[in-house]
């Protein structure tokens, strides 16, 4: 089947190609090209039913994925693809097979992609590649029928995905692409049991540009004016906790909460690619102050706190922000000055990472994951904000 499928995508590059140079067109001013990618990899073993807890009675452990993209190579004409070394981006559909089970189903992924070469010699290229999108057609979890697969909860996920790669210009058309990459499965906690699946393989990818692949030359880019912003955002949460009964056999209660935060934070952009600052997060949780109880089978009862002070968190960060024109990868590390504690409560100090887009008129919108101990993501924070600008 992986064969097949990557026959299929080389054939239909090539006629891609054979059609594009028969066919004589005006040049478009934009720089568009086509891939096709495959991989074959590892499956991280990090939870009970990839270590072999499954229908099959084996440590699931391999897979294998093709991706189709459409990308554009960016030329030299603004000043920010001089700063990151002429970058391309564009958009792909992913599909993967996860080996030795058929309790996850195949996923489909359509992501957008960012590649930033770090060195450029001749025709060879080495960098990195961020993808970040959403996934679905997965078999999820069901206490009933898939009672095994507590790797995903839901039908859909998130998709990030990292890589670095290496690439060589056959010609001024055709590249070849080889790499090593990253990529993780989670829902962020929307639904659980949901303890999220990282894959890490080598790749190899065929692209064809539509248009002769335009010149690599930097100019030097007028040093950057500092400036510095006071950047607010609503956020939205939407989360679900398991809690597991002491009586053996008793299924698990699962409790499902809102929560709302409102984010303000002072920012310092000291370059074109840099921009450092510090905040406070002010949140309401309704988990906030939540007790648990069992009754007499077992069987665990949840009791919802009320009151302000119960919902109410105050947290303090410092963040840093990789920035790329308009779009900006966010991290930040922080620490809840006051919480509730409550059942499963997450530690006070934590992390956050995401993607940030500011519109011409300051409104941004932002996608955060809320994480600990720099591994396991709590949640999703679905953000829109407005910044002032000096």
């Amino acid at each position: 089947m992986k064969l097949r499928i990557s026959l299929i995508l080389l054939a239909f590059l090539l006629s891609l190609g054979s059609f594009a140079q028969s066919t004589e067109k005006k040049q478009s001013k934009h720089n568009f090209f086509l891939s096709g990618r495959g991989s074959v990899g590892y499956v991280l073993p990090t939870n009970d039913f990839l270590k072999g807890d499954n229908y099959n009675g084996k440590s699931v452990n391999w897979f294998e994925s093709e991706a189709l993209s459409f990308g554009v190579q960016t030329d030299g004409s603004k000043e920010w693809h001089h700063v990151l070394n002429f970058p391309y981006y564009g958009i792909s559909a992913y599909t993967n097979g996860v080996h030795k089970t058929t309790e996850m189903g195949r996923p489909f992924a359509v992501y957008g992609f960012l590649g930033l070469p770090l060195k450029r010699k001749n025709n060879f290229t080495f960098g990195y590649e961020l993808g970040f999108g959403w996934a679905t057609n997965w078999k999820q979890y069901d206490p009933v029928t898939n009672p095994n697969n507590i790797t995903i909860g839901s039908n859909n996920t998130v998709y990030i995905g990292a890589n670095l790669f290496w690439s060589w210009d056959l010609d001024p058309r055709w590249q070849l692409k080889t790499g090593f990459g990253f990529t993780h499965f989670s829902n962020g906690a929307i639904k659980k049991p949901n303890k999220g699946l990282n894959l890490a393989a080598p790749f190899v990818e065929v692209s064809y540009r539509l248009q002769d692949r335009p010149e690599f030359i930097r100019q030097e880019v007028e040093r950057y004016e500092k400036h510095q912003e006071v950047a607010i955002h609503f956020g939205y949460i939407r989360k679900q906790e398991e809690y597991t009964s002491s009586v053996e056999g008793v299924p698990a209660t699962y409790g499902t909460y809102d929560a709302y935060t409102i984010s303000a934070a002072w920012l310092k952009q000291i370059t074109w690619k840099n921009k450092f600052g510090a905040g406070a997060d002010f949140g309401y949780d309704m988990q906030g102050g939540m007790t648990k109880s069992e009754n007499s089978s077992g069987e665990v009862i949840l009791h919802d706190a009320s009151g302000f002070k119960n919902h109410f968190t105050l947290g303090a960060y410092g963040t840093y922000e990789f920035c790329i024109d308009r779009l900006s990868v966010a991290s930040s590390l922080g620490v809840y000055l006051y919480r509730k504690t409550y059942p499963m409560a997450s530690p006070r100090v934590y992390q956050r990472i995401g993607v940030k887009y500011h519109f011409k008129n300051d409104i941004y919108c932002a996608v955060l994951v809320r994480a600990h101990n720099f591994s396991v993501a709590d949640y999703l924070e679905w953000c829109v904000g407005y910044r002032i600008n000096w």
